[in-house]
């Protein structure tokens, strides 16, 4: 054998290292997802449905223990009812009031439902040791802004009043979300805020939309022109979204575009992770600045040559969005512990959390420990 030939040979048989075999995962993701191209949202939605169960299937994370979960409705202000998948750990006691986390899924405000990542969302309520409601919010086109935000802030309020009945604490809520949910989560904190309750513990906000003026509002964005051509959510995909939630003048509005808002000061403190490799990497760093600026506690990671929902779509298989799930639920549990009495669990159960939530403090620094500089481009924690 020649020296070129051992050297090929020996290529070959090398271990893919942690970056390399993400991004092969990743992009024959993204190649499966070029079926979204000229299609209108409504013809997207089934499709992207069976995609998201589809992976959901496939690329769950493992988790140890189990989540009970069944469907229910909450009322909205006008008598309307929004669905939501309520989660709860099969290790709680039923005597124990939980924490609440109010999820809500990603897909451009058109995509998507509440059930769609049901293993995703188990995965979420186990790790943080909390009830979470899933939330169907209305989609776009058929209900633009504000139908969808609207539920999203009524669920919060018929949750406050109603968590005892649930097996939940009101007083403790967070309120968490991927892209397009991030956007939601965001702005119901604003709204929050706003209209004077309920209020919110914290939130954690994966790679989020929080400008939809494609960057005219704010600073400027590379990661848009770097990364918005390929890797499955492009410019002409985003563009598409907006268009379909909220015509051009609405978009600059801080209940739309939360990168926008005059203030952010007095918001719940915030997780937000971005991915390299998304177009809407630099206005979730935008955010995170604005939020530590205006004085909120925030804790910002970016997870490198990771692309667009890489949490939420592939948890099982690529370690770092497996290390971002946990990472996400580990924040809430933290700050969910921190804001209020003990979540009491089975005395041998892995998360268990004492009263003063040292126990939460130490599975979040755990988790932080794990971080490789292969996984992590940038990291901030600010208070």
């Amino acid at each position: 054998m020649s020296s070129q030939e051992r050297e090929g040979a020996d290529s070959a048989e090398r271990p893919l290292g942690p970056r390399s075999l993400p991004l092969r995962l990743l992009l024959g993701i993204v190649h499966a997802g070029s079926w979204m191209t000229g299609l209108t949202l409504p013809r997207m939605r089934p499709r992207m449905r069976l995609f998201m169960k589809g992976l959901d299937a496939a690329a769950a994370l493992r988790v140890e223990g189990r989540a009970v979960w069944k469907d229910i409705t909450a009322t909205a202000h006008d008598g309307r009812m929004i669905p939501v998948r309520l989660y709860r750990p099969e290790s709680a006691s039923e005597s124990v009031k939980l924490p609440i986390v109010l999820y809500f899924h990603g897909g451009g405000f058109a995509l998507g439902d509440h059930t769609a990542r049901h293993r995703y969302n188990r995965a979420w309520c186990v790790l943080s040791g909390c009830m979470l409601l899933s939330v169907g919010y209305r989609l776009a086109p058929e209900h633009p802004y504000p139908a969808g935000v609207e539920d999203a802030y009524d669920v919060l309020k018929w949750a406050s009043i109603h968590a005892s009945g649930l097996g939940g604490d009101g007083g403790r809520i967070a309120v968490a979300g991927e892209s397009a949910g991030g956007n939601i989560a965001a702005v119901t904190a604003l709204l929050a805020k706003e209209r004077g309750g309920p209020d919110i513990a914290c939130q954690a906000l994966l790679y989020p939309a929080v400008d939809l003026t494609g960057g005219a509002g704010s600073a400027a964005q590379p990661s848009l022109r770097e990364n918005g051509r390929q890797y499955m959510l492009t410019l002409r995909l985003l563009q598409q979204f907006a268009s379909g939630y909220a015509p051009e003048d609405n978009r600059r509005k801080p209940a739309v575009s939360p990168l926008l808002a005059d203030t952010l000061e007095g918001l719940p403190p915030a997780l937000v992770v971005t991915a390299e490799l998304d177009p809407l990497r630099d206005q979730g760093h935008q955010y995170a600045e604005r939020l530590r600026r205006d004085g909120v506690a925030v804790e910002y990671r970016c997870y490198a040559g990771m692309i667009h929902d890489f949490t939420a779509m592939m948890p099982g298989w690529i370690p770092a969005a497996g290390h971002s799930l946990r990472l996400a639920a580990a924040f809430v549990r933290r700050e969910l512990a921190a804001a209020g009495s003990r979540m009491a669990f089975d005395a041998d159960a892995d998360l268990e959390c004492s009263p003063d939530g040292e126990e939460s403090s130490a599975l979040m620094d755990s988790i932080l420990r794990e971080r490789s500089p292969e996984l992590i481009v940038r990291e901030e924690g600010w208070s």
